[in-house]
């Protein structure tokens, strides 16, 4: 006999319903995980996937448990700065920076061969959007970051981040770890020399033999092509500090 809509399914055939779709869902939150612990997983470079897991938190069975439409765009906030963190191979770390006393003091161009030596970055208070005009190598250092043991050798910078174009990756408050040079390759964070507007933090789109596109990751911001030459690129952004316990 056909079941009519106004009849209540069984409680054993309910009950195992549930245990069904309880049971998938655990099965997929054991496959996402697994799938995002890989640093070559698609999810960190196909945009599709990671709106998928954006709408996935914010399901209806989420919000079901209690979760309010604040907490889900939390979470969904969250999720994308950590996809765009491994997709553009920025590490993140909650809380502040380790700040210290600089062992030397002067212009940041004098004292960072002193700092690689030593494993520390000259921490520059100008913040990432430098004013017109005004030369980074330039600027006074009178305190430094120490530079994590497993990172690269080489020469290092730490900024605070000053601006919202790269939420939810990078917000203002934030600190970042740059290592100097001036190498560029595309989807990757880079702090670069835009004329006429001073320094600022991006993530590299299109590269050409004479042009860079410095892309923002909030959508209200356009895109900016400066010139590829030596003094374009300060360095590429490796790791972000953020003391708000690490929203991304």
């Amino acid at each position: 006999m056909r079941r009519t809509t106004d009849d209540p399914m069984p409680q054993p055939e309910r009950d195992e319903r549930m245990a069904t779709l309880r049971g998938q869902q655990l099965l997929a939150e054991l496959a996402a995980r697994a799938e995002m612990a890989r640093g070559d997983s698609p999810y960190f470079v196909d945009e599709r996937v990671v709106g998928w897991l954006a709408r996935e938190v914010s399901s209806p069975h989420r919000s079901g448990d209690g979760w309010s439409p604040a907490r889900i765009r939390a979470a969904a906030t969250r999720l994308r700065a950590r996809a765009e963190a491994a997709r553009l191979k920025v590490r993140l770390v909650a809380g502040s920076p380790p700040v210290e006393r600089a062992a030397t003091t002067g212009m940041i161009a004098d004292v960072l061969d002193v700092a690689r030596a030593m494993r520390a970055a000259p921490r520059l208070d100008l913040g990432a959007a430098a004013g017109v005009g005004r030369d980074l190598w330039d600027e006074p250092c009178e305190q430094w970051v120490r530079v994590p043991d497993d990172a690269p050798a080489g020469s290092y910078v730490s900024l605070r981040v000053v601006g919202e174009s790269m939420d939810p990756l990078l917000h203002t408050g934030d600190s970042v770890l740059v290592q100097v040079g001036s190498a560029v390759a595309r989807d990757t964070v880079v702090l670069a020399r835009v004329p006429d507007a001073g320094y600022v933090v991006k993530k590299v789109g299109k590269v050409t033999r004479a042009q860079l596109e410095l892309q923002s990751l909030n959508e209200a911001f356009p895109p900016i092509v400066v010139p590829r030459d030596e003094h374009t690129i300060v360095g590429t952004v490796v790791l972000r500090w953020c003391p708000h316990g690490g929203r991304g």
